[in-house]
């Protein structure tokens, strides 16, 4: 069902605490954003799914708060780190305990992305349609069959864990328990604007030209978060890494900054750059 009334939602909340356990999954946009915008959110108990709409008027966070972040309650994801990085965002905490189906098949011999449709076909004989897999989620109002799309997200997560937790009965976990710990880690999700340089693939840069990308990668990103849109918008990394190559010249230097269109970044960088 499409959740919005709050006295449904604190229903299900209760029998999410009597379960113990619920399968999580979102959908949401990001093309022109520096954050994920989050459209949906999908959680399914032993008994429903529902859908709750974080897009719609006045919506209360509380009682998601409360599932998502209720100890007492696992949460069973498929490839978790969208999902936990959206969280965290707005909350500033990730769910705990967490399962990440993708991962725990991954130390079961099975490929490291593999899907959840073809989880659910392997281990549940299910086949999940995944037409709407790559659909602007913002769209209002959402038709039955996206509906049904994202609802099937999340129904066979359950079902899909008991078949994977009796697997890795037979298996060694040590290794697996070691990637949960990594994937919960909240410096994953901080991203702080002085390490923002670390995702450049650096070619034979010397120690200059490493500490003036730094700087420059910190402001993109303080940017980019600032005004909400993609790094890539300010200046893309492959012009981030001529700049600050000492044996480009000059003029190429000026031809690149000059077209970027952020005031605040070209200043900076040509007064960096150019003195």
């Amino acid at each position: 069902m499409l959740q919005y009334n709050k006295i449904q939602l604190k229903q299900f909340y209760l029998k999410c605490q009597k379960d113990k356990i619920i399968g999580l999954d979102t959908e949401f946009h990001r093309v022109n954003t520096y954050y994920p915008k989050l459209c949906l959110v999908q959680i399914s108990n032993k008994s429903e799914s529902i859908i709750i709409d974080p897009l719609k008027r006045n919506f209360d966070i509380s009682y998601l708060n409360r599932i998502l972040f209720n100890k007492e309650i696992l949460k069973i994801i498929h490839a978790s780190r969208q999902d936990i990085e959206i969280f965290y965002n707005l909350f500033k905490k990730i769910p705990q305990p967490l399962f990440d189906t993708q991962l725990c098949l991954f130390y079961l011999g099975y490929n490291k992305s593999i899907s959840y449709a073809k989880a659910c076909n392997d281990f549940l004989c299910i086949k999940i349609n995944k037409e709407h897999q790559f659909i602007d989620w913002r769209q209002r109002p959402l038709s039955l069959e996206k509906i049904n799309y994202a609802i099937n997200d999340v129904k066979y997560l359950i079902p899909l864990y008991e078949k994977i937790r009796k697997k890795l009965e037979d298996t060694s976990t040590t290794q697996l328990k070691k990637e949960l710990k990594k994937i919960l880690d909240e410096n994953l999700y901080k991203k702080k604007d002085e390490n923002a340089w670390q995702k450049i693939n650096l070619n034979k840069f010397n120690h200059q030209e490493i500490e003036t990308l730094k700087y420059l990668c910190a402001l993109r990103e303080k940017i980019a978060k600032r005004k909400d849109i993609p790094v890539k918008r300010i200046i893309r990394d492959q012009d981030l890494k001529v700049i600050c190559n000492k044996k480009t010249t000059k003029n190429k230097v000026l031809k690149i900054l000059n077209k970027i269109i952020h005031p605040d970044f070209r200043v900076k960088a040509m007064e960096l750059l150019t003195k």
